[in-house]
């Protein structure tokens, strides 16, 4: 048993080297022009005053707008359990140049910008006249529990789908907790005013899903009540036995 257990393991073990080798092989796949050309999940907020703007949708989407400011790359990736870095993967990639004109990927490329796709991370890199401009990507993430890296430093906003909430904490929750909550219209915004490093998680729920969650912990608490009078009952009767056939009870260890 032991010996078809390690031989189960090296057999994932060599799985797992060998996709690995495989993707710095293939240098971690290329980010081809019609990936980076298809329309966006929604429209881009430009004109947003945070270094980083994420809108999240209830089709399981999101966009992000990023301040460029004066760096001349910007590394996108996302953190495994056990496979370490990992590329982003995005699509609909859009840059706003400072003076306001908006240009696909490939006509980012055709004016000097990288857009590089590593084993472990998707690399941003900006020309001189790109400086002070800003990056929009759409990608795969749940309103219920949305993750990114800070990948610049600076304000951040989070703007969640009309009828989601973070307030009960229970089911919501949001990380750094120095933040504020803003109303845009029928929407919260989490927004912070400084993320340096780290993480923000934004775990939300749909306003309905409370009643849900009410009832599922009304029927676990009656099965509780019910389990421990069931319990109680049965001792009883276990003690009432054991006092009829004339064995020694404890009347200190009734219920």
């Amino acid at each position: 048993m032991n010996r078809r257990l390690a031989l189960a393991v090296a057999v994932v073990a060599l799985f797992a080297v060998s996709a690995g080798c495989l993707g710095y092989a293939t240098g971690g796949g290329e980010v081809t022009n019609e990936t980076l050309d298809a329309e966006p999940a929604a429209e881009y907020d430009f004109e947003t005053d945070r270094d980083a703007a994420f809108e999240l949708t209830t089709n399981a989407t999101y966009t992000a707008v990023y301040a460029v400011g004066d760096r001349d790359e910007l590394r996108l990736y996302r953190q495994t359990p056990y496979a370490g870095d990992q590329p982003l993967e995005f699509e609909a990639f859009r840059f706003r140049y400072p003076g306001g004109e908006v240009v696909t990927g490939s006509e980012f490329r055709a004016r000097g910008g990288e857009i590089e796709r590593t084993p472990d991370e998707t690399w941003i890199r900006f020309t001189e006249e790109m400086a002070g401009g800003r990056v929009a990507i759409s990608g795969e993430g749940s309103p219920r529990r949305f993750t990114t890296r800070a990948y610049v430093e600076g304000s951040y906003a989070v703007t969640l789908p009309s009828g989601f909430s973070t307030d009960f904490p229970l089911v919501g929750h949001v990380s750094p907790r120095d933040h504020a909550v803003e109303t845009v219209g029928d929407r919260d915004r989490i927004v912070w005013d400084e993320v340096a490093s780290g993480a923000v998680v934004v775990q939300s729920y749909r306003e309905g899903d409370l009643l849900v969650f009410g009832v599922i912990l009304l029927i676990g608490a009656v099965a509780a009540v019910v389990g421990t009078a069931y319990f109680r009952r049965q001792l009883t009767a276990l003690r009432d036995r054991r006092r009829d056939l004339g064995l020694g009870v404890d009347d200190d260890d009734q219920p």
